[in-house]
């Protein structure tokens, strides 16, 4: 008889453990961005799934490496939880670790996520060595140019 009660505790917790286990897998958001490191204007593409939430308002907020809010706006997913979310890099932004932030509520309970990507701003970009070069060797030019009419 105390078995049957051991079995029948165990079994019971059991079930309420896997119930409880799978509202809460039902209720997360993942989100990735298409690559992990961005130059200024690059673009950032973020996916996201809302799990078991078709046709969900996702908020997602993204911020700069200072804290300061660079977009925030409101998508939709789709019939499976899927949704996606384009924005552009500010030009002045500076190196460091944006943040995305995704909210939705379910079932009257507020779940989130962040995610973090990378702002590397060059210290010289392709231009900028491109004009360095070309003034180096017409300063050169000019110099010799000048040494022959002496």
């Amino acid at each position: 008889m105390n078995y049957f009660r051991l079995f029948s505790t165990g079994f019971v917790l059991a079930i309420i453990y896997l119930g409880i286990s799978e509202s809460f897998a039902q209720n997360a958001i993942i989100i990735n961005t298409d690559k992990t490191s961005y130059g200024p204007g690059d673009l950032v593409t973020v996916t996201g799934t809302v799990s078991g939430a078709p046709n969900q308002l996702v908020a997602i907020q993204v911020k700069d490496p200072s804290g300061n809010l660079i977009s925030i706006r409101t998508v939709q997913t789709d019939s499976k939880g899927n949704f996606e979310l384009t924005f552009k890099v500010p030009s002045t932004a500076t190196s460091g670790s944006f943040e995305i932030n995704a909210n939705t509520k379910i079932n009257g309970q507020t779940v989130s996520t962040t995610q973090t990507f990378a702002q590397a701003v060059p210290e010289f970009g392709t231009l900028a060595s491109v004009v360095f070069s070309i003034s180096i060797i017409t300063t050169i030019v000019v110099s010799g140019k000048l040494r022959l009419c002496t």
